[in-house]
């Protein structure tokens, strides 16, 4: 058999398929491109199509992932993220829309819970870079007012709670020394003033609170009080901040050392409080005083944190796809509403399903869908805009009949406690991420165990977050650009790096508690000779360019494949099969393509309980052979019967592989019905590896390994393949050419990881 010369570039796309398949993948994608075109979900001439779309992965450039059409989408009143103020980066930053008009905005750091900056005139600007999640948004307008790092509640224990929109209001809740403090932030024009308030209401308690309002290392504060006014004014670059507060606030607000402070002293009831903040010439300080004596508190907190009415309305209904079984397999399209009144973009990244059988869809940019009319015709499908506003969520879990969503920030509950299919509550259920800005640290794929806990992946590791929430722990660590793990059953926790500098090729990790997976340089120790743990499998780059998550066939499910592992390539759109040989310490894979082939390249599967049958978000923004934007499908199994192999052993002498079917005994015992080739890979700082002979590691190219003979074992399933004295290595591909007593064939090539070796066979 002729074997297929894997390529070493960022690109090549479909290259691991055969001719045929590649066409009737094509076909089908233009099919159901059409389909979504003559229902009329176009938008700007193709609905969700981007530049890329349609190039070969070798050919695609920056400027194809250049899209600044983010700048165009209603995001909602608020948007968590990273920012840059001029009193620093604020890494986990909650941008808020104030005024009537969203005239100006606000920036709070939720990890201390304090607003950092104010800002005029538009919201935020996104970069056209990777479709804006490469990089932190900037501010749209001219600043206000800044501060340091340094401000929040003082001498005290302070927990961001959770945000709670009403309309166009947003209520920040904070738990400070156990007392829940609600503030919300707000924006007047009077005149030539532009005036940001802060109110806040805090509950009973019998501790005074502290809160910083402005640090300033180089002005100290001037002090005014007159008419029932009191005035704290810090001089900023070539202006001036002042902070007023009238009544029983005025004798709250003090200043000291450069620091403004408010002070809320010991209450028996409930307490309101509400603070003016202006910034100009000091010209102008008299009109500003005059406005904070006449000026009202900006609504009533209490009903603020009430739900509001709905905002994003109409729901949009489609008509989805129901696709054609190819080879036990078939892939619905539901489709994605990708023209909508918001011009929200769908890079989906998650999705799962609550108890009612509809499913919750997050999308990189920062929102949550709720998708319904899931049934097996998908003739009216209705997405309703859910949450919004989430910093790039790239995880999504439904727990207790709830969305859970990963953020970079922090993991998040949405509420929707009034039943109108939109979150009001946005309740940080663990902020323990340790959020950075830089381009490519996502937080990614949220998973769960049997136990209820948590699992993420980012560059830092692999992390476990207990089930209430508390805790956070790193189990492996060594991950370049990780974009994915799986959690099985005991629990069998994967995750995948990307190709780059010290990861050679595509691989799949089996997580070990201490384990180091290799990006950042060897590590040896005694019982780490390579410098890194191996992983459970490595593969090609033609064959994955670039990988995203592992999910596990429900026990029962799926045939033969029930309890199998497979795997997402994220950059070829596909899917595999994964097979672990588990038998011994370490465990080594094989993976086999499925013949399954998305739109979008695939983030996360979850098989839902309600019907039992896959589905995947999909997405792009880097090389990928995806044609849209994100996509939503559903993979179902259309038969009982498996053609792909279910297990595998290896041994000194040769390779056992056993199938669901009984094997035809004279295809099984030819020994020209198999190939296999091997090669090594260079783990160096380089960005990634070409293939090296294993006989001769100086030289480049992949190994034969001759087949001796091959015999069809008892079972009638399993066939041993002998060959020449094998030896551990981190590439083999095993090419099959096999028929079955029923008449059908199986015909795949199997790229297998030999980390260790059995006894030979007998």
């Amino acid at each position: 058999m002729e074997a297929t010369k894997a390529q070493r570039h960022e690109g090549d796309s479909h290259r691991c398929f055969s001719t045929p398949s590649r066409i009737l993948f094509l076909c089908l994608g233009a099919f159901v491109a059409g389909h979504c075109a003559a229902s009329g979900q176009s938008l700007q001439n193709e609905a969700g199509r981007h530049s890329a779309a349609g190039k070969e992965v070798e050919r695609q450039q920056e400027k194809d992932w250049s899209d600044a059409r983010w700048n165009q989408t209603d995001i909602g009143p608020f948007l968590a993220s990273s920012l840059q103020t001029p009193g620093g980066m604020v890494t986990k930053a909650l941008s808020i829309r104030v005024g009537n008009n969203g005239e100006a905005s606000v920036c709070y750091d939720l990890a201390s819970s304090s607003m950092r900056a104010g800002w005029t005139g538009g919201f935020l600007k996104f970069s056209a870079v990777r479709f804006g999640i490469m990089g932190a948004p900037t501010r749209a307008g001219e600043w206000a007012f800044s501060t340091t790092g340094s401000v929040g509640w003082q001498d005290a224990a302070a927990r961001h709670e959770a945000i709670r929109v009403h309309g166009n209001r947003v209520v920040l809740e904070t738990r400070v020394d156990g007392t829940l403090v609600r503030e919300t932030p707000w924006f007047e024009r009077a005149g030539e003033l532009d005036v940001f308030t802060r109110s806040f209401e805090i509950e009973p308690g019998k501790i005074e609170l502290r809160h910083r309002l402005f640090a300033s290392g180089n002005s100290v504060a001037e002090a005014k009080q007159a008419e029932g006014v009191k005035l704290l004014t810090l001089q900023q670059g070539g202006r001036v901040i002042s902070i007023a507060a009238t009544g029983e606030a005025a004798r709250m607000l003090s200043a000291k050392d450069g620091n403004v402070d408010v002070t809320f002293p010991p209450r028996q009831q409930s307490q309101s409080v509400t603070l003016f903040v202006w910034s100009g010439s000091r010209e102008k300080l008299n009109e500003f005083e005059k406005f904070a004596a006449t000026s009202h508190a900006p609504g009533n907190i209490a009903a603020l944190s009430q739900p509001g009415p709905p905002r994003w309305l109409p729901a949009i209904t489609n008509l989805g796809q129901v696709g054609f079984p190819t080879d036990g397999f078939a892939v619905d399209t539901i489709t994605v509403p990708y023209s909508n009144p918001w011009k929200a973009l769908f890079f989906c990244s998650g999705v799962d399903f609550f108890n009612d059988g509809s499913a919750a869809v997050s999308t990189i940019h920062g929102d949550v869908w709720r998708v319904r009319g899931l049934d097996d015709k998908l003739r009216r499908v209705t997405w309703k805009r859910f949450a919004t506003g989430l910093y790039q969520p790239l995880g999504l879990r439904v727990v207790n009949d709830r969305a859970h969503v990963l953020g970079r920030d922090q993991i998040t509950i949405l509420h929707d406690e009034n039943n109108d299919d939109e979150a009001d509550r946005y309740e940080n259920f663990s902020q323990l991420i340790k959020t950075s800005s830089g381009g490519h640290d996502y937080a990614t794929c949220l998973e769960r165990d049997e136990a209820g806990n948590y699992y993420f992946v980012d560059p830092k590791g692999v992390h476990r977050i207990s089930a209430d929430g508390q805790k956070m722990e790193t189990l492996g660590t060594g991950f370049r650009n990780p974009n994915g793990l799986g959690v099985g059953p005991g629990p069998v926790i994967t995750a995948t790096p990307q190709q780059g500098e010290w990861t050679p090729s595509s691989a799949i990790m089996e997580i070990k508690p201490g384990g180091y997976y290799g990006y950042g340089g060897p590590k040896v120790t005694s019982e780490r000779s390579l410098g890194y743990d191996p992983p459970l499998c490595w593969l090609p780059h033609a064959f994955d360019n670039s990988s995203s998550s592992q999910v596990w066939v429900p026990a029962g499910m799926w045939g033969a494949l029930g309890g199998q592992m497979l795997h997402f390539a994220w950059g070829r759109c596909a899917m595999m099969l994964v097979l672990r040989d588990a038998n011994e310490s370490p465990a080594q894979g094989a993976a086999v393509a499925l013949p399954v082939k998305f739109l979008s390249g695939p983030m996360r599967g979850t098989f839902n309980p309600h019907d039992g049958h896959l589905y995947v978000a999909g997405s792009t923004g880097w090389q990928t052979s995806a044609v849209r934007d994100g996509s939503l499908q559903r993979v179902r199994r259309t038969t009982a019967d498996t053609r792909m192999p279910v297990a595998w052993s290896a041994h000194r002498n040769g390779l056992k592989l056993t199938f669901a079917q009984l094997l035809d005994r004279a295809a099984a015992e030819d020994a020209g019905s198999y190939a296999i080739r091997q090669w090594n890979y260079r783990y160096a700082k380089q960005y990634g590896s070409k293939d090296y002979s294993v006989l001769d590691p100086n030289k480049e190219g992949r190994d034969e390994v001759a087949v001796r003979s091959a015999r069809l074992l008892s079972d009638g399933k399993s066939v041993f393949i002998e060959t020449t004295e094998l030896r551990p290595v981190m590439q083999m591909e095993l090419k099959y050419n096999l028929q079955f007593t029923n008449g059908a064939t199986a015909t795949s090539p199997l790229y297998l990881t030999l980390n260790r070796l059995a006894e030979p066979m007998r």
